[in-house]
Parts: C-alpha cells; sequence; structure tokens
C-alpha cells in the first residue's frame, strides 16, 4: 500500500535496503503522520455507517500502560467489551505513560488508558489507584505506617526495563526530589519482586498491580498519600471513533458496578 502511495505521489516515504525498510524518509516523516489521521477517520466512516445500522463492528485500537494498569482490570474490562461487542476487532498496544499519550497525539491507536489529568488529549476518568513503595521484609522502613520522598534518598532502586517506574517516581515526587540509584533492570514485575524479597534494593508499583500475596514484601504507601487518577484518553472525543466511544463507556460502567 505504501510503495502504491509513493508513486501516486511522487516521492519516496521510506528508506529501504536488501533486509528491507530502514527509516522514514524527510518527506515521510511529513506525510505519514497525516496517513495515520486519514486512515484512522477511514475506520471511524466505516463504523459510523454500521452505527446507523444498529451495528457495532469494526477495529480498535487500544492502549495501555505497562506496569501501571492492572492485568487483572484490563482483562476484565477486555471481556465485558467482547461480550457486548463481538464484532468489534481489538488490538492490544503496551507501553510507556509517554508512549501510549504519543500514540494517542498521532492517531497510532484510537483509545488509551493514561493518567489523568493529561496534556493536548480528552481523558474520561475510570478508576483510581495508589501508588506505593515496596520493600524487603527487615528493611529499614519496613515498620512504618508510609514513606515520605525523603525516607527514599539514600535507597538503591530495582527498575523495569520500560522506565514506567521512573516515570511514576517524577509523578510523585518531583524529577528533583529523589535522584534515584539504579542497582538493577528487569524486564517484569515478577522478577522485580523477586529481587526485592532477596534485598537487592526497593520499587514503585501501583497497589492495583501487585499481587494478591506478597510473600517476603511490604508495600508502604505514600504520606501524604498519592493517588494515581487512571483515564481513558481520546485525541478528541467529538471525533472519536464508535468503538472507541463504546469501549470507554462499557470501562466505565464495568469499574463503577464493582465499586
Amino acid at each position: 500500500a505504501l510503495s502504491a502511495l509513493e508513486s501516486e505521489l511522487g516521492v519516496t516515504l521510506l528508506q529501504r535496503n536488501r533486509k528491507g525498510v530502514v527509516a522514514l524518509t524527510d518527506a515521510g516523516q511529513k506525510i505519514i503522520p497525516h496517513v495515520r489521521t486519514l486512515l484512522a477517520q477511514v475506520e471511524t466512516i466505516g463504523q459510523e455507517a454500521k452505527a446507523a445500522h444498529g451495528e457495532a463492528a469494526g477495529k480498535l485500537r487500544l492502549g495501555s500502560m505497562l506496569s501501571i494498569v492492572s492485568p487483572a482490570l484490563l482483562a476484565r474490562v477486555l471481556t465485558c467489551f467482547r461480550a457486548s461487542y463481538p464484532d468489534v476487532e481489538v488490538v492490544l498496544f503496551e507501553g510507556t505513560m509517554r508512549e501510549v499519550a504519543e500514540w494517542i497525539e498521532k492517531s497510532i491507536i484510537d483509545v488509551g488508558f493514561v493518567l489523568f489529568p493529561a496534556q493536548g488529549i480528552e481523558v474520561t476518568p475510570i478508576t483510581t489507584d495508589e501508588l506505593c513503595v515496596l520493600v524487603p521484609l527487615g528493611h529499614r522502613l519496613h515498620t512504618k505506617v508510609a514513606v515520605i520522598p525523603r525516607d527514599l534518598q539514600e535507597e538503591g532502586w530495582i527498575m523495569a526495563k520500560n522506565q514506567c517506574a521512573l516515570q511514576l517516581m517524577e509523578v510523585a515526587v518531583g524529577p528533583s526530589r529523589v535522584r534515584p540509584q539504579i542497582r538493577y533492570q528487569a524486564s517484569d514485575s515478577a522478577t522485580v519482586l523477586a529481587m526485592i524479597r532477596e534485598g537487592l534494593g526497593i520499587t514503585l508499583m501501583p497497589r492495583m498491580v501487585l499481587p494478591k500475596k506478597l510473600e517476603g514484601v511490604v508495600a508502604l504507601p505514600f504520606d501524604p498519600p498519592h493517588q494515581l487518577q487512571i483515564g481513558l484518553a481520546v485525541r478528541s472525543q467529538a471525533m472519536a471513533s464508535p468503538a472507541a466511544q463504546l469501549f470507554v463507556q462499557t470501562a466505565s460502567t464495568w469499574v463503577q458496578e464493582s465499586a
């Protein structure tokens, strides 16, 4: 499809070599964002036409934040949505907070979970979580009822490789108040928890992401508590696809009924 577009426009959009695509050309960097927006609009037009006949069908590109949105929350909302709208194909994108927001702005996805408030996109609040500091049993902080940023200044940190934990720290205590000493980086939360259990460092996680049983690890809230407002965002509610609007409605309803 891109080759045909290049022929029609008379410009090269992608730099290629024998192995495939290398990068966007200067022209591609300017044109491709418009192409993404146009394709999203075509999909929305098709969905609106089907909705006029009482049908809910098409594709929904959904973004979720790694290590922030609870897998249980995501799975239950998706189950509810699929049961109500089986003809909508959901394509899941997972990334950091910044990536999900950028994907929405660039029309790479139709709707995404974000932390509220967010700039440049329109957000519907969905649920509230709490940011916790995780320390091993026997740690100097493990008997505290809550912690303050100053308590964490000399600690060694274990961070997920996707950098979400570092972004959460900036959200919680500001980029200048705590300069984390990152000892290790791991790919998933289970590895991070195992390393904390062994006394190799501490980390930050939302409470809803934690397993039901924390063996050898203590989750401490901040004082004052740091709430994470999680919402679903679209580029524009007025221009959002029917599938995106239905997903937001489904998530909001499910959270309210489960409260």
